[in-house]
């Protein structure tokens, strides 16, 4: 918790969503990494202006959309596909800034 930042939870649903996402079977290593690029993007997210709730709603399919990107865009060491994503990860966070529902 640094300056009154509060992690927020990843639940085994969405992990499992998301270990999908980067074809991984799991394990502790594994789920360790995501849970902190999950909270990388929640953070990026919110440092934009989108609402910490918005950020950490596992069910809005933008989020679990623009997490999915960032985490195939961050995750492993050799990806051929990390521009692809990284592009696709800024096109939705800027979609979602639009969205007056999503911002504070």
């Amino acid at each position: 918790d640094r300056q009154g930042y509060r992690l927020m939870a990843v639940g085994a649903d969405y992990l499992a969503k998301l270990r999908r996402a980067v074809r991984r079977s799991q394990s502790d290593e594994v789920d360790a990494e995501l849970r902190d690029l999950i909270e990388e993007c929640r953070r990026d997210l919110t440092s934009l202006g989108v609402q910490s709730t918005v950020a950490a709603d596992e069910a809005d399919p933008l989020i679990l959309g623009a997490v999915r990107c960032f985490v195939r865009w961050k995750f492993g060491i050799s990806n051929e596909d990390a521009a692809a994503n990284r592009e696709d990860y800024m096109q939705l966070r800027d979609e979602i800034r639009k969205k007056a529902e999503y911002v504070l």
